[in-house]
């Protein structure tokens, strides 16, 4: 309990509380804007978005439940080259940038990563 009075504590101090939930969404402009950036803490966080949305792919298929849009990723696929695929996406698909990105980083995962009946789906957690 005590920690969640100090991350309520933090979020009054830093003046987060003015902020609605509904407002902090990410858009696929935003994720480019992170992804292209010489920042190297936005760079981060792009590739932490893409991976999130990796993981609740993750997570659906591992529950059995049937993700509308699935991809299947390779074993070896690191965050960044993932990133870089959504990226590429989002470039040839710019009316994307507008709405919520989570839907084209599947879309982007599965147009480049489908899922057939042989490929393995990949369940180990990403360590990069």
């Amino acid at each position: 309990m005590k920690r969640y009075r100090f991350v309520a504590a933090i979020c009054l101090c830093l003046g987060l509380h003015s902020l609605p939930a509904a407002a902090a969404y990410v858009t696929g402009d935003d994720l480019m804007k992170e992804c292209e950036s010489n920042e190297s803490n936005k760079v981060y966080a792009c590739m932490n978005y893409v991976a999130g949305v990796i993981d609740y792919q993750i997570m659906q298929q591992s529950l059995g439940t049937a993700p509308s849009v699935d991809f299947c990723l390779p074993e070896d696929l690191s965050i960044e080259n993932a990133a870089v695929t959504v990226m590429l996406y989002l470039e040839k698909y710019p009316q994307q940038g507008a709405f919520i990105a989570a839907p084209a980083v599947s879309m982007a995962l599965q147009q480049s990563y489908p899922c057939g009946p042989v490929k393995a789906r990949r369940r180990r957690r990403h360590a990069e």
